[in-house]
């Protein structure tokens, strides 16, 4: 199920329940689909660009050090960006902001290209800006869903804008090598084409109350430092819900094309064990935010956590053991390991709202991806050191799924933590 099949079958239901602080209204589908459109085409850019560029650098000799560091100035930008983006999300609405991000995306495209024909250096501050766009995306349709959409059917349209995320990462991957294949660099330019249509329809879409400055913006101090003064406690499971998918998003994405390749595989080979991947985190969303809608967060998240870590010893034992690599069942393994990624996401967001005022979401979601941006800027970084030193040490193939492993051992601690509080 793709994410505008999983937007139809919920769409009748939440149009009905729709309330937000500022008095009821529903969001229109035009709306909520401007919002997931422009999450596909944020999922576009981090699919083509970080394994496809991770695989240019590594054909070109760079380190992995110098790699993962490209690939985590994108998550640096989010992480530095995202509270001052929350503020203006309350000043000037959710459609300015959300336009400026998919116009900073297009942008970002062409960027890349011209600095690949020239300088690898301009990369850094090419993906920076790219972040900070990402971000404005980010923050401006989670707030806007999150403060328009029923609890009763939250998780699962969650599970749909998450879904356009990973629709647009899984395009981005496989498109990126044809395209690459093709046209060689200008294919940048191709895609900085495509987001720049994206544009108008974020512009009409998300016309009306949903994309205005929010009410709160416009309150007394005292109501302002009181909103900021809210008791986080409940929300960290879902937060480092924000962690796993920053983390593990991009510490496979931008760097297995470099063990893969070390492992004997072909850039191509990589490039489309991390679409499978991506295809995972697709398959798994839309199954994930009906069990939390149904059943509630914390069971469903920690069976997919389970899942998750059981699929990354698969994915380590398969890559080390096998003297001639079986694409196919560590492809299987990723798409698990993408299937419990994808699925973490829409319920974290899901909890995050059903445990906060709606006055408040723009600096939940401010958190929520401050949070995601520090997760993707250390995880490839982390994923960079574990492949040095499991290359030295002879367990290259189990660099990156360990580091996973790892993360989601985390988040499943965090559930059982969650479960005492007794919330």
């Amino acid at each position: 199920m793709n994410s505008i099949e999983s937007l139809t079958e919920v769409a009748p239901v939440w149009e009905a329940k729709v309330q937000s602080a500022s008095g009821n209204f529903a969001l229109s589908t035009s709306a909520v689909i401007a919002l997931i459109l422009s999450m596909l085409i944020v999922g576009v850019s981090f699919g083509a660009v970080a394994p496809l560029v991770s695989a240019i650098l590594e054909n070109r000799g760079f380190s992995e050090y110098f790699t993962g560091s490209v690939t985590a100035t994108l998550s640096l930008a989010i992480a530095l960006s995202s509270t001052w983006v929350g503020k203006l999300v309350e000043r000037y609405g959710t459609r300015r902001i959300n336009v400026l991000g998919v116009s900073g995306q297009a942008l970002g495209f062409a960027g890349l290209g011209l600095a690949l024909m020239t300088n690898e250096a301009l990369l850094f501050p090419v993906r920076f800006g790219l972040g900070v766009a990402a971000t404005m995306t980010f923050i401006a349709t989670e707030v806007a869903l999150l403060r328009g959409v029923a609890e009763a059917v939250r998780g699962r349209v969650m599970a749909a804008y998450g879904s356009g995320f990973a629709v647009g990462f899984m395009l981005g991957v496989f498109a990126s090598d044809l395209s690459y294949e093709w046209f060689g660099l200008w294919c940048f330019g191709l895609v900085a084409c495509i987001a720049a249509l994206f544009v108008p329809l974020a512009w009409r879409g998300m016309r009306g109350e949903i994309g205005a400055p929010m009410p709160s913006f416009h309150d007394s101090a005292s109501t302002k430092a009181k909103l900021t003064r809210f008791n986080w406690q409940p929300s960290w499971m879902a937060l480092f819900g924000a962690v796993v998918f920053g983390a593990l998003d991009t510490a496979i994405s931008g760097t297995y094309p470099v063990e893969g390749q070390r492992l004997g595989l072909t850039r191509s080979e990589t490039l489309r064990i991390v679409g499978i991947m991506a295809f995972g985190m697709v398959a798994g969303q839309p199954f994930a935010g009906w069990l939390a809608d149904k059943f509630g967060a914390r069971r469903p998240i920690a069976a997919v956590t389970m899942f998750g870590i059981l699929c990354c010893f698969v994915a380590g034992a398969i890559s080390q053991h096998m003297t001639t690599i079986n694409t196919f069942w560590i492809a299987a393994a990723f798409c698990g390991i993408g299937i419990a990624i994808g699925s973490v996401y829409p319920i974290s967001l899901k909890v995050l709202a059903d445990r906060t005022v709606p006055e408040n979401l723009p600096l939940a979601n401010a958190r929520f991806s401050t949070l995601y941006g520090y997760a993707a800027l250390i995880g490839p970084l982390l994923a960079a050191s574990g492949i040095d030193a499991m290359e030295r040490l002879g367990y290259l193939g189990w660099a990156v799924p360990s580091v996973s492993a790892l993360t989601l051992a985390i988040m499943l601690a965090l559930v059982w933590r969650d479960k005492k509080l007794r919330i």
